[in-house]
């Protein structure tokens, strides 16, 4: 181990997957180089299921038949229809929440209990990507592994001081076969580091949580406030909120599945481009059928005064699963998602139009697949929003 002695470093001690902050306590210190080892594989208590593929499918308005059409399905040899791609992080792994279980801290929320150890409460995505080996079938139960691969050097940024962390999971199947994997990059900051400070543990934090719940909640707690004024008020208050109630006005049907062959496609071709309003209601679905319930998804109040933001906005796996369908909507039933990659620069809230385009960067092969590589762009009338590259198998 050797010290970091730059004076802008924060006082940081090199370990051999990265950085850790020389103000952290011992215990915090030694959760971190514990979470930089994978755990062993956390069996997900929910089975993949037509009626999450389905509901998932509402929320993205995905009509791909390969998800939608068993018969369509088992043509291509599965026994029913599959999971879509965007479904692995969230809606296939997510913990039950009620009878309450034992307190344990789940790899599922790694990126939380980092924050927590680098005493740095507040954390943004700064890029995700994410690598799709094998379909999600009716009956999988996933099971998943996650680590800290990396905590970077002391950074500096327009938003506050603090660290960039690397994150990866892994999630197989119940015959052991890796599913996917996703590589996170987070950045975390806000925080004012105390030197020596210990993170309560085990029974004294849980009886401070059970103290916390005993209090009476407050209206603000329960409730949005009022429409702020000015600006914010296009923000969550949406004139189409119920739109998205009658699939027919947005298209969800999809039309004739595309039937596109690597053959015809050339570096250079544009993607045809994909709107969706992002309403109140849209984003509703989107937590129910993600099952992550985080609140800065779907509370207004608590977007305006904990995570200051100008409205409910849409979480990593809404943008995985409109990027999945966004590539095959273009390469059709036959194509399969390979990679996807998205880097962002805001966060798009109830109230602005998604807007998704794209261009072929590479056409090249892997084995026996063929497949294309693309640039996408996600913005909204309030500008860009993420940059996103991705990789797509497509039918010879």
């Amino acid at each position: 181990m050797t010290t970091d002695s730059d004076a802008n470093s924060g006082g940081a001690q090199r370990e051999e997957f990265g950085t850790i902050p020389d103000y952290l306590s011992a215990a915090n210190r030694e959760r971190i180089l514990e979470l930089s080892q994978p755990n062993e594989k956390e069996v997900s208590q929910v089975e993949c299921s037509e009626y999450l593929i389905r509901h998932w499918l509402e929320t993205v308005e995905d009509a791909n038949p390969i998800y939608n059409d068993r018969d369509y399905a088992r043509s291509r040899g599965f026994k029913d229809i599959i999971a879509q791609p965007g479904m692995n992080i969230c809606t296939l792994v997510m913990p039950f929440r009620w009878p309450m279980m034992e307190f344990h801290k789940t790899r599922q929320l790694l990126h939380f209990e980092v924050k927590e150890l680098l005493e740095l409460p507040v954390g943004i995505l700064a890029n995700y990507e994410m690598f799709f080996y094998r379909p999600v079938e009716i009956g999988d139960r996933l099971s998943t592994t996650g680590r800290l691969v990396e905590i970077s050097a002391f950074k500096r940024t327009r938003l506050g001081d603090g660290y960039f962390t690397k994150l990866e999971t892994n999630y197989y199947n119940q015959r052991d076969e890796l599913v996917s994997s996703a590589h996170t990059n987070l950045f975390s900051y806000g925080g004012k580091p105390r030197l020596g400070q210990v993170i309560e543990e085990g029974a004294t934090k849980a009886a401070a949580v059970a103290q916390e719940r005993a209090v009476f909640s407050t209206l603000e707690d329960q409730a949005p406030m009022d429409p702020p004024q000015g600006e914010w008020l296009k923000g969550g208050w949406h004139n189409g909120t119920e739109e998205m109630l009658e699939s027919w006005r947005t298209g969800w049907q999809g039309g004739e599945p595309a039937k596109t062959s690597w053959k015809e496609v050339a570096v250079g071709d544009q993607l045809p481009s994909l709107i969706m309003p992002i309403t109140v209601t849209r984003c509703v679905f989107m937590a129910s059928a993600s099952r992550d319930f985080a609140p800065q998804h779907h509370n207004t109040w608590y977007c305006h005064n904990k995570s200051r933001t100008r409205e409910m906005f849409l979480g990593t796996h809404f943008n995985l699963g409109m990027l999945s369908r966004f590539m095959t909507d273009y390469g059709g039933p036959l194509s399969t998602v390979r990679r996807i990659q998205l880097q962002m620069k805001r966060t798009i809230g109830a109230g602005e139009d998604y807007r998704m385009s794209g261009v072929i960067t590479r056409k090249w092969e892997e084995g026996d697949e063929k497949r294309v590589d693309m640039d996408i762009t996600i913005d909204t009338e309030l500008g860009p929003a993420y940059s996103c590259s991705a990789t797509l198998a497509l039918p010879e």
